[in-house]
């Protein structure tokens, strides 16, 4: 059997084969319509005056970032079991294919998808790099070629950090493969990570990408922390 998703008013609804398996909670107006910070307006928003490089960010719905049970949240209860769980990249990615479709079509125009790396050590350990499934899931979907061109120079824990230090953490943490220039300049980007919080992380990627010569990077993920 399959995952597959659609969008019933403000959710999207989640099967496996003909069964539901609950739904995922869409981001809520009023929230950030540059950083996806929920609870405030654009002008309200004191969050993505510190992220840079990027055009927007767009997520699916709110990340909790503690154990929480399926029926409280799904969303978030797929993004953090995703960290051990390889398959949660099919929900997820077809979740975030519906909400292109139906929210966000001006995403539909980006000419590549880019995913958020793991440090190699980090890598072997994991045994995957979640962004990369979501990147491969929602790239299939949307039929938009996947490029993983980005590599992390350091294994930084970024969850151990404070925001001062995921800040400061951040910068050279991230750089291009060798010989990548050439497949990313004056391609229209989209990033692919399952979380963002600070934003930080998604900013330096971005950053990197445009002093390569990207045209535009805007960045998906599945949540946004409630910070």
């Amino acid at each position: 059997m399959e995952w597959s998703c659609k969008k019933i008013n403000n959710e999207i609804e989640v099967y496996y084969g003909p069964f539901l398996k609950g739904r995922y909670k869409l981001l809520e107006e009023p929230f950030c319509h540059v950083c996806a910070h929920s609870g405030v307006t654009n002008d309200q928003c004191t969050w993505h005056h510190s992220i840079y490089g990027l055009e927007r960010i767009y997520a699916m719905g709110k990340y909790v970032p503690y154990p929480i049970s399926a029926k409280e949240d799904l969303l978030s209860y797929h993004i953090w079991g995703f960290k051990k769980y390889q398959s949660r990249a099919y929900p997820l990615g077809k979740g975030l294919e519906v909400t292109v479709q139906a929210l966000y079509r001006e995403l539909l125009e980006s000419t590549i998808l880019v995913p958020i790396p793991l440090h190699p050590d980090k890598l072997k350990e994991r045994g995957y790099n979640q962004s990369f499934e979501l990147a491969n899931v929602v790239g299939g979907s949307l039929n938009i070629a996947v490029k993983d061109i980005l590599f992390k120079t350091r294994n930084v824990d970024m969850r151990a950090l404070s925001w001062e230090e995921r800040r400061d953490a951040v910068n050279g943490l991230y750089a291009l493969q060798n010989n990548a220039g050439d497949e990313i300049r004056n391609q229209k980007i989209l990033l692919i990570d399952d979380v963002v919080t600070t934003g930080f992380t998604v900013s330096e990627c971005a950053q990197v990408l445009k002093d390569a010569g990207a045209a535009s990077v805007n960045v998906l993920v599945a949540g946004r922390t409630v910070i």
